[in-house]
């Protein structure tokens, strides 16, 4: 078995130099009851960053998409919560996660390109509407693009996703994988950016219907959009991993995963960009993933399993 451990040890030595922006909360480690921003230290906050307060929501274990956790945006009240995404200003980005509307309720959410309460730039919004219609509006409506129009599922679960171009000025959002629209990113409400700047969940229950929501899995990491296949950044989230994690990885690539003694745990050839790996039998600790292209060239990184 060939010895991986001079290659990790310099692979650790880079990944703490460069750093990693990645996000994914699945809501699964905090207590059902309590303040989602008193349970993420932070990680979550609040339009006026009062996090705890009755403008945060509370984590439930009511209804989820993954067990045992997740979030519910019910309107009525002053709940208006915020993820902060970085300030990213370059790259290319996703941000995705499942939601679930009751019947007979709406939802709404908004990505930013300036976060400071009501001085906060909009870069889109989207409002889910009872009847199983919905609206895409560029900025606060003000932007030149009249945005768009769709239907979208209540009663069950769905995946949102938003694939970000910040250097091509250019977004997409699905639904389900299903194209649901493309924008000029850098369209807001007061002048233009480029910045990521937060995701806002706010059930404000417009035209008289009531929001109610649950979101879970929530994810933002640098993605490939833009790019071609064999370009697109090798990546796996949540990191850290309980139960399962994905690995984004070029078609046809060979994927090699060791642990800290450098002993394969598995090795298989990704047959799809997105790989979904069980991990809930294996041990907690220090994992590497390597991935190795039809080129040729090889990428490691690691992965921490609680």
């Amino acid at each position: 078995m060939k010895n991986l451990l001079p290659t990790i040890a310099c692979f650790l030595i880079t990944s703490l130099c460069l750093g990693q922006t990645n996000i994914y909360d699945d809501f699964d480690s905090y207590k059902a009851g309590e303040y989602l921003g008193t349970e993420s230290n932070g990680l979550w906050t609040t339009w006026t960053n009062a996090g705890g307060t009755p403008e945060d929501t509370y984590v439930t274990d009511e209804l989820s998409f993954s067990p045992d956790n997740c979030i519910q945006l019910v309107s009525g009240g002053v709940t208006d919560v915020i993820l902060p995404l970085g300030d990213e200003n370059s790259g290319s980005w996703t941000l995705s996660y499942m939601m679930y509307i009751e019947e007979g309720h709406g939802a709404y959410f908004n990505l930013l390109h300036y976060f400071s309460a009501a001085a906060s730039n909009w870069a889109v919004q989207v409002y889910f509407n009872a009847s199983g219609a919905g609206s895409l509006v560029v900025g606060s409506g003000a932007s030149l693009d009249p945005g768009t129009t769709f239907v979208h599922p209540t009663g069950s679960w769905f995946e949102i996703k938003v694939n970000i171009d910040v250097d091509g000025d250019v977004a997409e959002m699905y639904f389900d994988d299903t194209p649901i629209y493309s924008w000029t990113w850098s369209e807001g409400s007061t002048g233009v950016s480029s910045t990521i700047a937060a995701l806002n969940l706010y059930p404000n229950g417009m035209d008289n219907e009531p929001d109610s929501y649950f979101v879970d899995n929530v994810s933002f990491h640098e993605y490939g959009l833009g790019l071609t296949e064999s370009e697109q950044a090798f990546n796996l989230y949540p990191n850290p991993a309980k139960n399962s994690f994905s690995i984004n990885a070029e078609q046809n690539s060979i994927v090699e995963i060791y642990n800290v003694l450098g002993e394969s745990v598995n090795r298989f050839t990704a047959k799809n960009y997105e790989t979904v790996i069980d991990c809930s039998n294996w041990e907690k600790g220090l994992y590497f993933i390597k991935t190795i292209n039809g080129g040729g060239k090889e990428k490691i990184l690691k992965l921490i399993i609680e």
